[in-house]
């Protein structure tokens, strides 16, 4: 079991599903998990495997397989909802709003 701060969990996850949305992984776009720990501080980076096997037990996130580059993940279509308002909730966070 890892351990994890509440905060530490909506930081990673809010990066994972900005950086899918921002690439437009819907279904057929997907990115290698690697691409995840890139952008983190260092003491996040050893977190991103629990956080994205959490999203994908929430179906927030899907697999789309081994590539020959790595696993990689795309966003659930049937999910949108929830993550257009994690992605609110990220932005006014930034701003204040």
């Amino acid at each position: 079991m890892v351990k994890i701060t509440e905060e530490e969990y909506l930081i990673i996850s809010k990066t994972i599903i900005k950086k899918l949305y921002s690439v437009r992984a819907w279904g057929k776009g997907h990115l290698l998990i690697e691409r995840f720990k890139s952008g983190l501080p260092s003491h996040y980076k050893g977190d991103v495997d629990y956080v994205v096997k959490d999203l994908m037990k929430k179906e927030i996130i899907l697999p789309y397989g081994k590539t020959k580059h790595g696993f990689a993940v795309y966003l659930n279509k049937n999910k949108i909802k929830e993550i257009l308002q994690i992605l609110e909730e990220n932005y006014s966070s930034i701003f204040g709003s």
